[in-house]
């Protein structure tokens, strides 16, 4: 029962600082959304702080999952570029669902009050993805299909011209959009440029 309460609590928790951020959220109205008394909420968390970098936590845990099914895509027989452009498909669209950039902004407008979690946060998102993208590249330079000589730059250049751009753009202009064909056109783009350059006959 006690597991089940924190689970709605968090539910409702990320509902509403995504809506309407850290100091726009009160202990009272995370309990009333999750259908809990705020003693309830007391129980499960010391106060409001508590609850937030319980999220991030959760979320950065959720987060590692999605990057492994993500960046495993790099493996196979397939031609090269397809699976680039497959594995840049999943990471551009995950970085850039709605939850996720409201995530990242609430994690940057907290991350001097809560450094510790932020960069836990980034641990876990950035970080992660660079690390994961750069054990694929090692695999593929080791079998020849990669002229990458250090792995971990060739993964930093390719996540951040290929992510780097769009979630700026979103980060900073909520109200855009990018349509299906602004993205494909983007991945592409990346896909090809990093491949001239870290290609094997590069």
């Amino acid at each position: 029962m006690r597991e089940r309460k924190t689970a709605e609590i968090l539910t409702a928790a990320r509902e509403l600082f995504l809506r309407d951020g850290f100091a726009g959220t009160t202990i009272e109205a995370i309990a009333a959304s999750a259908g809990v008394s705020k003693a309830t909420v007391y129980s499960n968390f010391a106060d409001k702080d508590a609850l937030f970098v319980e999220l991030l936590a959760v979320v950065t845990a959720e987060a590692g999952g999605i990057l492994r099914s993500a960046t495993a895509g790099l493996e196979g027989d397939g031609p090269l570029r397809d699976r680039f452009l497959a594995v840049a498909d999943v990471l551009v669209r995950g970085v850039l669902r709605p939850e996720v950039v409201s995530l990242r902004r609430l994690a940057i407008s907290q991350a001097v009050r809560f450094p510790e979690a932020a960069a836990g946060y980034w641990r876990a998102g950035p970080a992660a993805t660079i690390d994961l993208l750069a054990d694929r590249f090692r695999t593929l330079a080791d079998e020849g299909a990669l002229a990458a000589s250090d792995p971990v730059r060739a993964a930093t250049q390719f996540a951040y011209a290929l992510v780097g751009p769009l979630q700026d753009r979103l980060l900073l202009d909520p109200g855009h959009t990018f349509t299906d064909t602004d993205l494909e056109a983007h991945i592409a783009a990346t896909v090809d440029a990093f491949l001239r350059g870290y290609g094997a006959a590069a």
